[in-house]
């Protein structure tokens, strides 16, 4: 049995997934398994697996029919084998010693979960962010609490995690922002979670994409429904962390309005009902902003000042 499990939902990246498979095949640390996730790609993509496969005998192909990013990653998970799991993206890559060095700090300090940073690539520069000064161990409910209020990142594709702490946690199939409705419930599982002050991860920003994804309201609603259940999550979980929750759950209600205002799309007529009874129902929230304040005044009382706001900051976007 392979030590760990690396899985890599495939769908029409013809263009980047030669540096993204070639970055895992190239790794210091051997004891693998990669799953390379076919998600119906209509380009060469599954044949380019296919390929690796023949060259490789670490590597295994999935072949399936498309349904989108939690389906390829769930496959995945049914399939693998490996002690711990790893998740990337297809059009990302990462460092040579990520495997080495993540899984020792895992087995030294017997953790669940190990997180580190991301480098953040876009026409050629670079950025990380640091999310601590340090390495860190966090606690169980120390850590359950940072991720549900973003201190620590939603993403699964920079995390190392225990294969069992998976048992009865998927990612929502059809939807988007699947990892901010997701993650948490595997911290839920762990006991003890670490993270690294060091960038394995390399993520591209791909150019042309931030427009439509920022105005999109049903992109904005499906991140809505993962904060509004992270916040439901809180209250039977983590009380301490019900403040925050509502808070992020309400800035992307808010964001919801903001891009049907500004003319964008539509959500359907379910997903209105539920945003109404969110607002209908929200009382006090903490921690907003002055302007997340009026826009809120705005989204349940008087959405002119959403369609504004909405159509200005599109204009700004269109002009960067």
């Amino acid at each position: 049995m392979p030590k760990l499990s690396i899985i890599v939902p495939v769908y029409k990246v013809e263009q980047y997934i030669h540096k993204c498979v070639d970055s895992i095949l190239n790794q210091t640390f051997k004891d693998f398994e990669l799953i390379l996730v076919d998600d119906g790609s209509p380009d060469n993509c599954g044949k380019i697996c296919d390929e690796y496969a023949q060259k490789d005998e670490r590597v295994r192909v999935i072949h399936k029919k498309n349904g989108g990013l939690s389906d390829a990653r769930n496959f995945g998970l049914e399939k693998a084998l490996g002690e711990y799991i790893s998740f990337i993206d297809s059009d990302d890559w990462v460092d040579k010693n990520i495997y080495t060095e993540s899984l020792d700090y895992m087995q030294k300090n017997e953790l669940d979960v190990v997180c580190f940073d991301v480098t953040e690539v876009r026409a050629n520069k670079t950025l990380v962010r640091h999310k601590f000064g340090s390495d860190k161990i966090f606690e169980a409910e120390d850590a359950l609490y940072k991720i549900l209020v973003d201190e620590i990142d939603n993403s699964a594709c920079n995390k190392i995690f225990k294969r069992n702490i998976w048992k009865d946690v998927r990612f929502p199939v059809g939807r988007r922002f699947e990892d901010v409705a997701t993650t948490y419930k595997v911290f839920h599982n762990a006991n003890k979670i670490g993270y690294m002050k060091k960038a394995y991860y390399y993520y591209l920003k791909r150019e042309g994409s931030i427009i439509a994804t920022s105005f999109n309201p049903q992109n904005k609603f499906e991140c809505f429904m993962g904060y509004q259940e992270r916040l439901e999550f809180a209250t039977e979980h983590c009380p301490k962390a019900i403040e925050e929750c509502k808070m992020y759950a309400t800035k992307n209600a808010i964001a919801t309005v903001n891009a049907q205002c500004a003319g964008c799309g539509t959500i359907s007529t379910d997903s209105q009902k539920r945003l109404d009874k969110f607002f209908n129902d929200l009382g006090e929230v903490k921690h907003l902003n002055g302007k997340n304040k009026i826009l809120l005044l705005g989204a349940k009382n008087c959405q002119l000042i959403n369609t504004i706001y909405g159509k200005l900051s599109l204009w700004s976007k269109k002009l960067k």
